[in-house]
């Protein structure tokens, strides 16, 4: 049985949503701008559409789970790029893994990494208030403590990591942090997630960072390591 707080926690946010829109009535003179559940509005690029129907025979075939070899050395190329990431840091066979969405990574997260005790206590797994509905689902499932850190104007909109109590640190397994964050959008400092890491490091938990949001940017791409690239 779920306390009270973690149902809330544990609640599909789309739903509670829904019923504090209800009853409002959008204004008539413009169309209005859905921005609830992140559904695409756009069209896909067009050599997406073109390599899908290129390869429709394959469309019978489950895809390998770990990827092909060209996807894998594709995508740690990429984020040596982006990133800017000293050569060699990714290895494509053993640090990359296709996903169906952040969704699934998210969740595997937790079952990968939260223990059956902490300390010998329950673990902990902290996550940001708001937050993605996964990190708590996932934090239920694997047998934790599920721990919520506030997200306010004060704290830039990201959990305040010197808030976070000594003896919770202590049972924590894992720490999810999202940037840019949802719904916020605050992009976390490099001085925030050197924080972050050096938290995780001595407190030995995992530090699972949600960036599927890094590229949505306007002109100039975010700064990375203290440079735009």
């Amino acid at each position: 049985m779920l306390n009270p707080q973690a149902q809330r926690l544990t609640d599909y946010p789309f739903d509670r949503l829904r019923e504090l829109l209800d009853g409002i009535v959008p204004q008539t003179n413009a169309g209005p701008l859905v921005l609830s559940i992140g559904e695409p509005q756009h069209p896909p690029p067009g050599l997406i559409a073109r390599e899908i129907a290129d390869n429709a025979h394959l469309w019978g075939r489950y895809p390998p789970v770990n990827g092909t070899e060209d996807f894998r050395d594709a995508a740690a190329g990429w984020m040596s790029r982006r990133f800017d990431l000293p050569r060699g840091l990714i290895d494509p066979a053993r640090q990359i893994l296709p996903v169906s969405g952040t969704r699934e990574a998210l969740f595997l997260a937790a079952m990968l990494s939260v223990p059956r005790a902490r300390n010998t206590r329950r673990p902990v797994v902290l996550l940001p208030n708001p937050m993605y509905h996964v990190y708590a689902g996932a934090g239920q499932v694997a047998g934790a403590d599920v721990e919520p850190l506030a997200t306010v104007r004060e704290s830039n909109f990201l959990p305040d990591l010197d808030s976070i109590a000594p003896e919770t640190l202590d049972r924590t397994a894992l720490m999810y942090l999202c940037t840019p964050s949802n719904p916020q959008g605050t992009v976390a400092s490099p001085e925030y997630l050197k924080q972050a890491v050096l938290l995780a490091r001595n407190h030995d938990f995992v530090l699972a960072m949600d960036e599927c949001y890094s590229e949505i940017y306007d002109a100039m791409a975010p700064l990375v390591c203290g440079r735009a690239l």
